[in-house]
């Protein structure tokens, strides 16, 4: 998977994901979730980092976030993993690490692209057959999307609209409740890596102009998405290690 440290670009939207180490199932109780998700709001005040989505499972967490300052985006993950880390191990006498390091990310495009990649999160624990649909998980993004959540919110839905070009708020709640419904009308069992495990996704066009501000030196390789319904394209490095696509 791609390292945020190797390849987090500045001006561009994220898809970033933190497992807990060793996959051990430290957010596996309501509190710890309560907690990872208060420090995230606490890092978006604190960064002014815009947060367009989420999803907090009992090993790992989902963080869709557009990063205009580099530094803020690193702190504003810092800061949630970290003081959770710090507060599980002094609630349970728990010694060791608590999360894999570092995080991974992969930049995905605005438009069709991104609210994939948010219907993709949000259903997550239905995918691993937790819940039977989003709205029942209330450590994701669903209801505030949706309206649903008014307090103590986390996402910038202005500046996500904004992103996805729809024109009015009330659009875009009908049009994302459509979208997952239709989601949860067909097949969601899968899991798709190309969200987690590329460097970036989107058309053609918008990974080229990624692969080209990576510095790291590396070669690179592009797949087509066929399952998407919109044109998809991912870029990754070659021969990558074990556990990626």
């Amino acid at each position: 998977m791609p390292r945020a440290c190797d390849y987090l670009l500045e001006g561009y939207t994220y898809h970033l994901t933190h497992r807990c180490h060793n996959r051990d199932f430290h957010l596996r109780f309501d509190r710890d979730r309560d907690v990872y998700r208060e420090w995230l709001r606490e890092g978006v005040r604190r960064y002014k980092v815009p947060v367009y989505g989420y999803c907090l499972t009992r090993n790992h967490v989902h963080v869709v976030a557009h990063v205009a300052d580099r530094v803020a985006a690193s702190d504003l993950m810092h800061l949630a993993s970290g003081s959770l880390a710090k507060q599980y191990n002094l609630r349970k006498g728990h010694e060791g690490s608590v999360w894999e390091h570092p995080y991974q990310c992969t930049a995905i495009e605005d438009g069709r692209h991104l609210l994939n990649c948010l219907r993709y999160v949000d259903l997550n624990m239905v995918r691993a057959g937790v819940v039977s649909h989003p709205s029942e998980w209330r450590w994701c993004g669903f209801d505030e999307l949706t309206g649903k959540r008014t307090r103590y919110r986390i996402i910038d839905v202005d500046g996500l609209i904004r992103r996805l070009n729809i024109s009015s708020l009330d659009d875009f709640r009908a049009f994302y409740g459509r979208a997952v419904e239709e989601r949860l009308a067909g097949s969601v069992q899968a899991r798709d890596p190309y969200w987690t495990e590329p460097l970036a996704v989107g058309s053609h066009g918008f990974v080229e102009k990624a692969r080209c501000q990576f510095t790291r030196r590396h070669s690179f390789e592009y797949e087509q998405v066929a399952s998407q319904d919109v044109d998809t394209w991912m870029v990754k490095e070659s021969g990558a290690p074990y556990g990626t696509i």
